[in-house]
């Protein structure tokens, strides 16, 4: 390795996810330099990745530094270009990224058959993973059917990546011309996404470099029509990898099939978002109705998927269908990709008796009309003072449960035949018209005997 010293400004300077800051190293950085002056050493790579110093870089932030030295890392500058070289098949190993986007048991039939009759495989893009191996990042299938034909070494062209996002574009490149499932499209759609959120980060505060990738400029990338298209076939997959544990036999398991057997299909979309929707929490009736969308900051329960149960913050929405979260009780940092159908919103406590009643009368599957009570006494024939009481309040009842039978019986007697067959008609689907209006008039004439 070589190294060159630089100066750079704090703000250009990339910082890797996985990289954490100690606050009290922090601390410690900022008292050396108001000791010295000298901020301690800061190791980036060549394409402005920091590679060690964060805390020293956090300080160098806080104490607003202008530029700071840096000492610019070049590994293996033997192949920084890159090498064809041969490599023993011991020492490769298929990328991480290849089985959960392609799959492990993918039919390479086709590719065998060629390899097997030419005895040629183009050689494999591939780079060192410092621990003495090489990670393919382009021709892993090529590489397995070699294996499996008995190859002991392959051509390989070496390529140091300056960035994760590089190594993962070359790993999409290199799959272009495949022939691909829904499936196989929307995982490339979604590696697609985390690396345009990686270099959007990288170049926040840099003018004119915003370039911002949509959803339809991904779903043309990766061959799914339009965005719409696209996010209709991310929430189908994500359905059915929440059933894919699930034991054989069961609902979700036969779910999870009709799933993959739909998205197998060159046009199926469509009809796996159908399922989709089927499952999600049924839309309440009525004329122009919307679809509920939650708001940025709003507190929202999580009713499905692996968050289930758990209380969320909506912090920016990603699309039509679905936002980016953060879940009660995880770090602050964590963020986590959630469909809408997959959350609902948390209701407001009531702020009033009134809006409580009206909860309560909701919950009883009375509908949400104003009152319980109609305006004009049914029982018109008997005197004023023996007329029905007009409010629960008013009722004798010695218990909680005889106040509540007593509220229902007067909420019943207020509906007409109709409503009260669209309300009997839950309990008792098996009522005819003419028993709900006999149940109707006998609590009319009940209720007009106990208030003589």
């Amino acid at each position: 390795m070589t190294q060159k010293l630089e100066t750079r400004k704090p703000c250009e300077i990339r910082i890797p996810t996985h990289l954490e800051i100690d606050e009290e190293a922090v601390i410690k950085a900022i008292s050396a330099y108001n000791a010295d002056g000298i901020i301690p050493d800061i190791v980036i790579s060549e394409t402005g990745e920091l590679i060690e110093g964060i805390e020293a870089l956090e300080a160098a932030k806080r104490l607003e530094r202008s530029v700071v030295a840096v000492e610019v890392q070049k590994p293996f500058q033997e192949v920084s270009e890159s090498l064809l070289t041969s490599i023993s098949a011991e020492l490769l190993y298929v990328h991480p990224l290849n089985a959960s986007i392609y799959g492990e048991n993918e039919d390479l039939s086709y590719l065998k058959s060629a390899i097997a009759s030419t005895g040629w495989i183009k050689p494999l893009v591939a780079t060192p993973d410092g621990q003495g191996r090489y990670r393919i990042v382009s021709g892993n299938s090529c590489f397995k059917v070699g294996c499996e034909l008995g190859r002991k070494e392959f051509s390989v062209e070496l390529k140091i990546f300056g960035s994760e996002q590089e190594e993962f574009k070359t790993l999409l490149a290199g799959n272009v011309g495949r022939e691909k499932t829904i499936i196989q499209k929307v995982r490339e759609g979604l590696l697609w996404e985390k690396i345009e959120r990686e270099e959007a980060k990288s170049r926040q505060g840099r003018a004119g470099e915003g370039r911002g990738t949509t959803r339809d400029a991904i779903a043309k990338l990766v061959g799914l029509g339009s965005g719409v298209n696209y996010e209709h076939a991310v929430l189908a997959v994500r359905e059915m990898d929440e059933s894919k544990d699930a034991p054989s036999g069961s609902v979700q398991h036969h779910r999870h099939q009709q799933f993959k057997q739909l998205l197998s299909r060159s046009r199926g979309v469509d009809a796996a978002y159908k399922l989709v929707k089927e499952s999600a929490p049924p839309a309440t009736t009525g004329t122009n109705h919307k679809r509920w969308t939650p708001k940025e900051f709003e507190r929202v329960k999580i009713i499905a998927g692996p968050h289930k149960g758990a209380i969320a913050t909506v912090r920016v929405l990603t699309g039509t269908f679905s936002s980016i979260c953060h879940i009660d009780g995880t770090p602050d940092h964590k963020r986590h990709q959630i469909a809408f159908n997959q959350m609902e919103a948390i209701p407001a406590p009531p702020t009033s008796v009134r809006q409580e009643l009206k909860q309560q009368q909701k919950n009883s599957g009375l509908g949400t009309r104003t009152q319980i009570l109609p305006d004009k006494v049914r029982n018109e024939g008997h005197p004023p003072e023996q007329q029905l009481p007009a409010s629960i309040t008013n009722i004798n009842a010695t218990a909680t449960g005889e106040v509540h039978v007593a509220e229902m019986a007067i909420a019943l007697l207020a509906l007409t035949p109709k409503q009260l067959f669209e309300v009997m008609s839950k309990a008792h689907p098996d009522f005819s018209s003419s028993q709900l209006e006999a149940i109707w008039k006998a609590l009319e004439k009940s209720l007009a005997h106990k208030a003589a």
